[in-house]
């Protein structure tokens, strides 16, 4: 006899992991909310005081005029980071050489690294290495794990940036020297809404594993407090071009 999987089994997930989310929301959105009541309210205050001076009172809203320009940015990040993780997304997925991405994701944070102290290592052969990619979210998803590993590398450090081909697969691998992550955190890492860092909302890693796992690849991450994070993509290996996996010794190089 087959088993047969309740269907509302389903249904009752999907409903918890959306109440977690909007949750998550809810609570991020409380804080800038928050100080933008306050300056509004402080504002107010000071535009309806006859007895300050002119020069005063400009001073004192051009202030609270930044701080509301800075909250309203604040919220309109993080509504563009909820839609990417929650809404409906379309690829345009083409075969793409990973190593294309590699360069231009090193030429992107090459001035970041060098403010930073940070020496950068690229391996990535020179053969082409095939793959179906949508370029714009996997430059995307390749960002956000850079920054992540600069920000673990606050007094400097190495990262490097590999792509290989393995088989059927196409890996990428992102690794610092940084910080790393405890496993306590690491059972935790890439859930929404959870960050260590103090003004962070963890969207960043959710929506690259997302952008992954459209491209039909997994993300996996290695990390070890005092010892650095790695972070592996893995991606299917694009056949477009009739090619089998080994098949590459006759590809040219690039030029």
């Amino acid at each position: 006899m087959t088993d047969q999987v309740d269907p509302s089994i389903d249904a009752r997930r999907a409903v918890a992991e959306m109440a977690e989310l909007a949750g998550g929301l809810a609570h991020e959105l409380r804080n800038p909310l928050s100080t933008m009541m306050i300056n509004l309210k402080l504002l107010a205050e000071d535009l309806q005081d006859d007895s300050a001076h002119d020069a005063d009172v400009r001073r004192r809203a051009i202030i609270k005029v930044d701080v509301l320009r800075q909250e309203a940015e604040r919220l309109q990040g993080l509504f563009d980071d909820f839609l990417d993780l929650t809404g409906p997304r379309k690829l345009h997925a083409m075969p793409v050489d990973a190593r294309t991405i590699v360069d231009r994701l090193v030429r992107f944070i090459d001035p970041m690294a060098r403010r930073h102290g940070i020496e950068l290592e690229v391996a990535a052969g020179d053969r082409p290495i095939l793959c179906d990619l949508d370029e714009n979210l996997m430059d995307q998803a390749l960002l956000n794990i850079a920054i992540n590993a600069k920000e673990a590398m606050p007094d400097g450090g190495r990262l490097r940036i590999e792509a290989s081909d393995e088989g059927d697969a196409v890996v990428i691998a992102v690794s610092d020297t940084g910080t790393g992550i405890s496993e306590a955190v690491r059972d935790r890492i890439g859930r929404p809404f959870f960050s260590t860092k103090p003004r962070g909302t963890g969207l960043g890693l959710s929506i690259t594993r997302r952008i992954v796992e459209e491209h039909g690849g997994t993300l996996g991450i290695d990390s070890e407090p005092g010892r650095g994070t790695a972070v592996t993509i893995r991606i299917p290996r694009s056949t477009a071009d009739g090619a089998s996996p080994g098949d590459g010794d006759d590809a040219h190089p690039r030029g």
